[in-house]
């Protein structure tokens, strides 16, 4: 497991020590550091960027069998307490460490290497300046012996008269012809036909209307509501609610916060699902090794999970120790993993070989 802590040879702060057990001897040139759940989720050499980016450590050592890798204040004032994605490109190895809390460097010490003030910033070239906006080009004096030509003029035809309004055709000391009054007599009395129908139907409504009603049926009675029983509300505990750090803090049997990473998993909290997995394998509990060792393996690797891709020889790791810690489900798995590295080696691959040679000595 790799352990990140401060250094504690730079006490004034701004480095940090990370510790890979049992990987001495390894050649690393670079690192990368990733974060979940954010748009800009690499970090880069001028903070956290969208684009995957590689650090250069600032020393890199074997101590005691363990690859120590030392980050410098470059890369530590970027970095905030909690879960990060923690990778060696080089060797295959990518884990979810827990960033303690570690101080950035003072500023009163950000200076150069060995003291030496930093150069101060060179300054942008000014900027051109734009020539003198010029006004508009005079007009030329007017010559006096030049010749001025009209232009004859269009003749505007005359308006044609108005033809005269019908209304001048009226002559209202004309009598009107026989044939309009008898019109609009029978207008009038089909107008009085229609009225006088309409207030008899209105005053014999009422006899109408009842010989087409029908007495109406009774309603039925309406039954009692039902009483329905309700179900026993849920015992809330609040783990639902509590991080991964305060979990662990309650020190819960390993086979309930394995339960409880299952609930964050099918929930799609994978962040908290790898941390909580961690928290119940080290108990040591072998279920709980299994359960890492598929979301390494690259067979059983899930794209969009808690992790960006999957890592065989981590897988070949976890798949030993739950099967040294009892789990049955491990031996079937390990083996079938060993089937698979082999093939690779055999094809030339370094870092399979490396992985058969570490958990299959």
């Amino acid at each position: 497991m790799i352990r990140v802590e401060a250094d504690p040879a730079n006490p004034q702060g701004g480095y940090a020590r990370i510790t890979m057990p049992g990987m001495s001897g390894r050649s690393v040139s670079a690192v990368a550091i990733g974060r979940e759940g954010y748009g800009s989720d690499s970090l880069g050499p001028d903070g956290w960027q969208v684009a995957s980016a590689r650090l250069v450590p600032d020393a890199v050592s074997d101590s005691g069998g363990d690859l120590v890798v030392i980050l410098g204040p470059g890369i530590i004032e970027h970095l905030e307490a909690g879960p990060l994605r923690f990778a060696l490109p080089e060797l295959g190895l990518a884990e979810v460490v827990m960033w303690p809390d570690i101080a950035p460097l003072p500023a009163a010490a950000r200076g150069g290497f060995a003291g030496v003030p930093r150069p101060p910033p060179a300054r942008p070239p000014a900027r051109p300046t734009a020539p003198p906006l010029r006004g508009p080009e005079p007009l030329p004096a007017p010559d006096s012996d030049a010749t001025v030509v009209l232009r004859p003029t269009t003749p505007v035809p005359p308006e044609a008269p108005k033809a005269p309004s019908r209304e001048a055709d009226f002559d209202p000391s004309k009598p009107v012809a026989p044939g309009h009054g008898r019109a609009v007599m029978l207008v009038l009395l089909l107008l009085i036909a229609l009225a006088g129908a309409g207030g008899a139907a209105w005053w014999y409504r009422e006899p109408l209307l009842a010989l087409f009603r029908q007495p109406a049926e009774p309603l039925a009675p309406t039954p009692p509501p039902v009483a329905v029983e309700a179900p026993p509300a849920a015992v809330d505990d609040g783990i639902d609610r509590m991080t991964p750090a305060e979990i662990a803090a309650l020190n819960l049997p390993p086979a309930r916060v394995l339960a409880i990473a299952a609930a964050r998993q099918a929930a799609g909290r994978h962040q908290d699902t790898l941390l909580l997995l961690e928290v119940a394998a080290n108990a040591p509990y072998g279920p709980a090794m299994s359960a890492l060792a598929r979301l390494y393996d690259p067979a059983t690797f899930i794209p969009g999970g808690a992790l960006s891709v999957p890592n065989a020889a981590k897988a070949a790791q976890y798949w030993r120790a739950a099967e040294l810690a009892g789990d049955p489900a491990a031996a079937p798995a390990r083996a079938a993993l060993r089937t698979r590295l082999e093939a690779s080696a055999a094809a030339g691959d370094a870092l399979a070989a490396i992985a058969l040679q570490d958990n299959w000595p």
